[in-house]
């Protein structure tokens, strides 16, 4: 486990100058030809951001107590959906990584691990604008806290996750042909069974259980005690999520590896 991980970070810290160029590569070339090109891929997100904020913060009754001028839970809405957006980006793209570059993989010389790797990279990216939103925004609330400095640490489990899943993906997608469209049903019941939008003063009890059975919701938990605290921090989940998350990276890692030589031949 330790050799493979060792493994893992050996190829980060090597193709580190390639995966970095892929990476400013898959940015502009998603955006070529547009008036604005790549500003697109780090807009997009931010205008999502306004439209939760307007949506949490005064359409929808995204309040608690009696009075309207008590303190809302927007914050708490924003912190939880931006790590799932950028999740989201990569579950997306995750089925097409190895596929719609069919040419790279059967290049012998070609390092095919870097190809997930940039891919998380890149759909997480953008996303560092959205986060930087989610953060002003709570400073606005004064919602931040000390848990607020753990920030930098769930950015590397939440790359150690995708990158662990663009693994998995990746390859299952090379043999699997349906794996975009179960991807596709997921990321669309997934924002739903896990606590992003819902009252965190409320504790629905079969929904709350729900919860519990998916990894995803230790990640929001996570998000949402670091960027909003309105009660005690889900201490479960900052020992869970870390888990799961390199865990994750470690099982997507060595399904890659034991399953790339017989990529050439599938595609």
């Amino acid at each position: 486990m330790v050799k493979n991980m060792v493994n893992f970070l050996r190829v980060l810290y090597t193709r580190r100058e390639l995966i970095t160029e892929m990476v400013r590569r898959e940015l502009r070339d998603e955006h070529m030809g547009q008036t604005i090109g790549t500003l697109w891929a780090f807009g997009q997100p931010l205008i999502l951001m306004f439209i939760y904020m307007i949506l949490f913060a005064y359409v929808f009754p995204a309040r608690f107590g009696s009075q309207a001028s008590m303190a809302d839970y927007s914050a708490s809405v924003i912190g939880g959906i931006v790590p799932w957006l950028a999740f989201q980006n990569l579950l997306f793209r995750a089925p097409g990584i190895l596929k719609y570059q069919a040419n790279l993989v059967k290049q012998i010389v070609f390092p095919i691990e870097i190809l997930p790797i940039k891919t998380a990279i890149a759909s997480a990216l953008p996303y560092s604008v959205a986060l930087a939103f989610a953060i002003a925004y709570s400073v606005w609330h004064h919602d931040l806290s000390w848990w607020t400095l753990s920030i930098p640490w769930l950015i590397v489990c939440e790359l150690a996750a995708m990158m662990g899943v663009a693994f998995l993906i990746s390859a299952a997608a090379v043999f699997l042909k349906d794996v975009k469209e179960f991807v596709q049903i997921f990321t669309s019941v997934n924002l739903f069974a896990q606590p992003i939008l819902f009252n965190p003063f409320i504790k629905i009890k079969y929904l709350h259980t729900l919860f519990y059975f998916n990894p995803f919701s230790y990640q929001t938990w996570c998000w949402q005690d670091a960027l909003f605290r309105p009660t005690a921090p889900h201490l479960i989940a900052w020992f869970i999520y870390p888990v799961c998350s390199f865990g994750v990276l470690l099982t997507g890692w060595l399904v890659f590896e034991r399953t790339r030589s017989s990529f050439g031949d599938a595609l």
